[in-house]
C-alpha cells in the first residue's frame, strides 16, 4: 500500500525555474515569483512548466562534485585528496555505520525523497487543470519518468524502499512510514514507466536533456536487470530474467539511435557525438560545469587534481586488441611494453607513461638511478615541481570525459551521459546468459566489440560470463556501471578485497622504461557484505517510530 511522505512543499513564495539541460536553453535560473499561489501554478501553463523543469534538478552528475563518480568505490580507481576523500575511503575500508551512510550516498535518501516530493505534489494539483491535455500529457510523462528514476536510485543504493505517492495533510493522526519490498519497489518504477512511455514524445522531438519516451524505456530495462540480477533475486526467479531481456532488446532495437564507431566513442564524452545517447545532461556556455571534470581528472602537469585515478586492476582489464586476451593471459603481452596493442578504448579511457596529452606528453616516471631527484623525474610523477600532491598515485590518470581542449578551470561544456544504447545490447547479452540463450547473448556483445575494433568471443558457460562482464567494465569506465554491477552480481568479496595497485615507473639512462607493478596505493580496502545495500538514515527510522526496518548489518 502507498504511504504519505511527512514534510510539506510550499509553492507560494519561489519557483525553482529552468534545470533544462540543453545548450542555450540549459540554464538554472531560480526566479522569485512573490504572489504567485499554488493555485496560479497549476492552472498556467508557462508556470507549470517551469516548475516541471525545476524538476530536472535530481539529475546529479559526478562533475557537480570532485568525488562523485562511484568508480571511486571500486576495484576501477583510486581518490585522493578533496572534500569526499574520507567517505570514500569509509566504504572501502568497510566502516559504513547507520549514523554515517549518507555521507557514501551524498544524501541520495533526502535528495531522492525531496524530488519525488514535488512530483506527488504535481499530480495532487493537476487535477482538473485548465491547461491543455497534449502539454499536461508531456508533463504528466516527465514527472512519472523523473519519480521513477528517484525510486530507481533509491532501490540500487537502499533495496526496498517507502513508497510514498501522496503528501501529507496538517493534523493528520500518524506519520509513519513502513518499507515495501524489492518486488513491490521494482513494480511501482516499471509502473511508472510504463506511463511514462505511454505519454511521452520520441527523442527527435523534445530538446536535448528533457524526458522522452526512450528514456523511459531504457531505464525501465535497466530497473528489470538490476530486479532480475542476485542481490535484488535471492530466488533466481527465471521471469525476472525474461522480463529484463524482453525490455533491453526494445531499447537494443530503436532506431532513433545506433552504435557509434571507435572514431566517434571517445568524441561522444567530450559532446561532439550524441549518435547513441539516450538522455543525458548537456552543459553549455551559460549553465557550464564550473570547475568541472578537467579539474577532477587532468595531471598535475596541467593543473588538473588527479582526485581519481585508474588502478592497475582497470588497466590489466583492458584486452590486447590483436588477439582478445587479458594481457596476463596472452603470451604475446610484454609487461615492458605494456601499453602496445590494446583495446583501442583503452587510448580513450586512460592516460599512460608517454601518452599524448594536450601539447606534451603524460610522464608519471621517476630516474631509475636517482627515484628522489626531483630535476630528473616526470612533470607528472609524485615528486614533480609542479602541484605534486595533486599527482596521480597510481601511475595513471583518467582521459575519458575530460575536454583537453578546455583549460583546467575554464568551466568544461561537455555531457553527462545517464543512458546510451550500448548498454542494452550488453544488458541484453546478461539477461540472455541467464535464460541459456549463449549464442543470442554473444551474438549482442559481437556487435558491440565489432563497434569497438575488438575480435569477436566465442566462449560459453563461466567464461562467457567473465567475457561478458569485462566487456561491460571497459566499455562503461566512470559512467556510473561498476559499483552498481559489482553489488548486484554479488561478486564484492572477490574483487574490492584486494589493495588497489598502481605501477611504478622508472626512466633508464637509455631513456627507454622500466615498470615496477607491485606498487600499492591504497593497502587497507576491506569488504563486509553489509554494504551490498547502504544504511537507511537512522533518523529517518526514528522519525517512522520504528515503522521502517533498517538494511541488515546495521543498528537499528
Amino acid at each position: 500500500m502507498m504511504k504519505k511522505i511527512y514534510k510539506l512543499f510550499y509553492i507560494v513564495g519561489f519557483i525553482n525555474i529552468g534545470f533544462m539541460m540543453s545548450c542555450s536553453e540549459d540554464i538554472l535560473d531560480t526566479k522569485p515569483l512573490n504572489g504567485y499561489s499554488d493555485v496560479d501554478v497549476f492552472s498556467d501553463a508557462s508556470l507549470l512548466r517551469n516548475y516541471v523543469n525545476g524538476a530536472y534538478g535530481t539529475f546529479r552528475t559526478p562533475f557537480r562534485d570532485e568525488n562523485t563518480f562511484t568508480d571511486g568505490l571500486t576495484d576501477n580507481a583510486y581518490n585522493q585528496h578533496g572534500s569526499a576523500e574520507a567517505q570514500v575511503r569509509r566504504y572501502n575500508q568497510g566502516e559504513v555505520t547507520r549514523d554515517n551512510g549518507e555521507s557514501v550516498t551524498f544524501s541520495l535518501w533526502y535528495h531522492s525523497y525531496t524530488y519525488i516530493r514535488r512530483a506527488n505534489l504535481f499530480f495532487e494539483q493537476i487535477q482538473g487543470s485548465p491547461i491543455n491535455e497534449n502539454e499536461l500529457t508531456t508533463m504528466k510523462g516527465e514527472m512519472h519518468f523523473i519519480r521513477a528514476y528517484n525510486y530507481f536510485q533509491l532501490l540500487s543504493w537502499y533495496g526496498g524502499v517507502p513508497l510514498i505517492t501522496d503528501t501529507f495533510e496538517l493534523g493528520q493522526d500518524s506519520y509513519s512510514v513502513d518499507r515495501s519490498s524489492i518486488e513491490e519497489t521494482v513494480a511501482f518504477i516499471v509502473e511508472e514507466l510504463d506511463m511514462a512511455i505511454s505519454q511521452l514524445p520520441s527523442k527527435s522531438s523534445v530538446l536535448d536533456g528533457r524526458a522522452s519516451m526512450e528514456a523511459a524505456m531504457a531505464l525501465k530495462g535497466r530497473t528489470l536487470l538490476y530486479a532480475a540480477s542476485p542481490l535484488f533475486n535471492e530466488s533466481g526467479d527465471q521471469s525476472k530474467w525474461q522480463a529484463a531481456m524482453e525490455a533491453n532488446r526494445e531499447v537494443m532495437d530503436l532506431s532513433s539511435v545506433s552504435l557509434v564507431d571507435m572514431d566517434n566513442w571517445g568524441p561522444m564524452f567530450r559532446g561532439e557525438n550524441d549518435q547513441e545517447v539516450i538522455f543525458r545532461r548537456q552543459y553549455s556556455q551559460q549553465n557550464n560545469q564550473g570547475y568541472g571534470v578537467n579539474v577532477w581528472l587532468f595531471p598535475n602537469s596541467n593543473g588538473g587534481w588527479a582526485t581519481i585515478t585508474p588502478t592497475q586492476d582497470l588497466v590489466d582489464s583492458f584486452e590486447l586488441v590483436t588477439s582478445g586476451e587479458l594481457p596476463e593471459e596472452s603470451p604475446s603481452y610484454n609487461p615492458q611494453e605494456p601499453y602496445e596493442n590494446r583495446d583501442p578504448r583503452f587510448y580513450e579511457t586512460i592516460l599512460y607513461n608517454g601518452a599524448s596529452f594536450k601539447d606534451g606528453t603524460y610522464d608519471p616516471y621517476l630516474d631509475k638511478q636517482e627515484p628522489d631527484n626531483q630535476d630528473l623525474a616526470g612533470l607528472d610523477s609524485r615528486i614533480s615541481p609542479i602541484s605534486p600532491h595533486n599527482a596521480s598515485r597510481t601511475g595513471y590518470n583518467f582521459l575519458k570525459w575530460s575536454q583537453p581542449s578546455v583549460g583546467e578551470f575554464d568551466g568544461n561544456t561537455g555531457p553527462y551521459i545517464f543512458f546510451r544504447k550500448t548498454e542494452f545490447y550488453l544488458n541484453y547479452a546478461e539477461a540472455q546468459i541467464e535464460l541459456g540463450n549463449e549464442e543470442e547473448a554473444r551474438n549482442a556483445i559481437n556487435e558491440v566489440r565489432r563497434m569497438r575494433e575488438m575480435p569477436d568471443i566465442n566462449t560459453s558457460g563461466q567464461e562467457l560470463m567473465e567475457e561478458y562482464r569485462n566487456e561491460t567494465r571497459v566499455e562503461f569506465v566512470l559512467e556510473d556501471h561498476r559499483f552498481f554491477d559489482i553489488r548486484r552480481w554479488m561478486i564484492a568479496d572477490e574483487v574490492l578485497d584486494d589493495p588497489a595497485m598502481g605501477v611504478e615507473v622508472f626512466r633508464l639512462s637509455d631513456g627507454s622504461f622500466e615498470y615496477n607493478y607491485d606498487f600499492t596505493t591504497q593497502a587497507n580496502r576491506q569488504w563486509v557484505d553489509r554494504q551490498y545495500f547502504l544504511p537507511i538514515p537512522f533518523e529517518e527510522i526514528q522519525r517512522s517510530g520504528g515503522a521502517i526496518e533498517q538494511n541488515p548489518g546495521y543498528q537499528q
